[in-house]
């Protein structure tokens, strides 16, 4: 894959974890999680949860209807929001779009 503004996800824990990170440009580590069945109490529906590594308590939802591709791809945008914007192209590059 070309590289871009969007950031490398890794996968953390193994095969089927459902748990990637990634650095966003301004070196914060960010984790994107699958979260099947929420808790009681969880505002959030099914799906996939974004927050930073290091404060994960207030998590931004990331629909989990078009996979797990998608939900990375919108999750990297999320994070380097910035980054894409100074380099729309190379977004578009990275994501396969061009």
């Amino acid at each position: 894959m070309a590289r871009g503004p969007l950031p490398q996800w890794e996968l953390i824990g193994g095969f089927g974890s459902g748990t990637y990170e990634a650095e966003a440009p301004d070196g914060a580590v960010w984790r994107l999680w699958l979260v099947e069945q929420p808790s009681t109490g969880d505002p959030l529906l099914p799906g996939y949860r974004l927050a930073p590594r290091d404060n994960p308590t207030d998590p931004t939802y990331i629909t989990p209807e078009h996979g797990l591709y998608h939900a990375l791809d919108l999750a990297g945008l999320r994070i380097a929001g910035s980054a894409v914007r100074a380099d729309p192209k190379g977004a578009r590059r990275q994501m396969g779009l061009d």
